[in-house]
């Protein structure tokens, strides 16, 4: 049924499963400018792995859906037959308290989560951008995270067990509900990342943290970004355990965030402060609203829609050349750009446009996006376009060259899903 029309797609499912569990694809669920025949809605696991045996049966391409904030990433889809959406699924949240463990349904959202977690005086400590609107699934398919990576890591280090439905429609569980859980091969992880084109995650185990109690933050401003990237280096080498070490540009700043007891957030937000102005760096420390009002408006930078977001990782020792590197190619193509991301871990994110009120040519972004690619490969990282301007989305390679890696990818994407109707072209080499 691969030529199916998409009329055809949508008669089939609607006969299938009625209303409401299938209905016609509206605009608003277009992704990138292509509209799918039909959204699938399923309330149970049971139906999404039936919904799945089928579009496997008759080719259908399937993209998976939670709450659509990550649908942009990565490359346009060649087909879209079905959206299959998760946030319908019953399911509850099951949380061992006792263990510092929880298992929460793939369609809830991270919010929703951490408010019943909080009950316990525990969360779960991932803080992406959106994270008022994302599911557990789109977070862990994306292995998308925060500003407290720095401390916590990436869903890939929190997961510890998963289940999932597989195109043939089977149901499989990897992992299991104890940290300490060595046995067999981690799928769990393996699907952190995935892009949902392996399998549908319908339900995930994570190991939790106690909520902090306090909270500050330092706000160290200096006229340029090199000397920030200098300073977060040195605060690697200290003996500090900031929860997050945060690069913003124009103005820029770096913001050090502490998540502890009131007595030892206070103790070293001082030492921070002290250590900012031992490398002459001007440091402020703001707590309460004032300092939910700067992570706001932190989160909400990276999370703007607007100009093309490229996610360079690189050594965090590299940072401060990348940073340089950064504004030269802006200047050369006569582009704006906003860096911002985390700086101690090698993990920036840089926004590239034209000015407020002019639109960048298609060239000088594709060369600019070029420039920062080879640039981050030179130093052995890499440079993945998260976002982008609408007048190069069709030309430009949102993953570039992914190396020697890509048979490994394509081999397991051909175990798992052998007529390729997950996420069919969205990831690296076209898988």
């Amino acid at each position: 049924m691969a030529s199916s029309s998409l009329d055809t797609i949508a008669q089939a499912a609607h006969a299938r499963w009625g209303t409401p569990a299938s209905r016609a694809a509206g605009p608003a669920d277009a992704i990138l400018d292509q509209l799918p025949a039909v959204v699938l809605e399923p309330t149970t696991v049971p139906m999404l792995a039936d919904m799945l045996r089928w579009a496997n049966a008759d080719k259908v391409a399937v993209v998976p859906r939670g709450a659509g904030t990550k649908l942009t990433w990565g490359r346009t889809p060649p087909r879209i037959g079905a959206v299959l959406a998760t946030t319908r699924i019953d399911g509850s949240i099951d949380h061992c308290a006792g263990d510092l463990t929880a298992t929460v349904p793939a369609g809830a959202r991270l919010e929703e989560v951490n408010a019943a977690l909080a009950r316990e005086g525990q969360w779960l400590p991932l803080d992406p951008r959106l994270a008022d609107r994302a599911t557990i699934g789109g977070i862990v398919a994306t292995n998308d995270s925060g500003p407290r990576r720095q401390k916590h890591g990436t869903p890939r280090d929190l997961i510890i067990g998963a289940e999932m439905a597989l195109v043939d429609g089977r149901t499989a569980k990897a992992g299991g509900r104890v940290v300490k859980n060595v046995a067999g091969y981690d799928l769990a992880r393996l699907l952190c990342g995935s892009f949902g084109a392996l399998a549908i995650i319908t339900r995930a185990t994570f190991k939790l943290a106690p909520r902090p109690p306090a909270s500050r933050t330092i706000v160290a401003s200096a006229p340029q970004a090199r000397p920030l990237a200098d300073l977060a280096l040195a605060l690697l080498s200290s003996p500090l355990t900031p929860a997050a070490i945060e690069l913003q540009s124009r103005p820029d700043r770096l913001l050090l965030r502490f998540e502890t007891t009131e007595a030892a957030a206070n103790q070293q937000a001082a030492a921070a402060e002290a250590l900012c102005g031992a490398h002459g760096v001007d440091a402020s420390m703001v707590s309460g609203d004032a300092e939910a009002a700067v992570w706001r408006e932190h989160q909400a930078d990276l999370s703007s829609a607007d100009g093309t977001l490229v996610r360079v990782a690189v050594l965090p020792a590299q940072v401060g050349d990348v940073l340089g590197h950064a504004e030269r190619v802006a200047a050369q193509h006569a582009l704006e750009c906003r860096v911002a991301g985390r700086i101690a871990l090698g993990v920036v994110y840089a926004r590239i446009g034209a000015g407020e009120h002019t639109r960048p040519s298609p060239e000088s972004l594709r060369a600019a996006i070029d420039a920062l690619r080879q640039n981050a490969w030179a130093r052995g990282g890499s440079a993945v376009v998260v976002s982008v301007d609408p007048a190069i989305g069709h030309v430009v390679d949102p993953w570039g060259d992914v190396g020697d890696a890509l048979p490994l990818m394509r081999a397991l994407k051909a175990r798992f899903d052998p007529n390729g109707i997950l996420n069919a072209g969205h990831g690296p080499g076209n898988i």
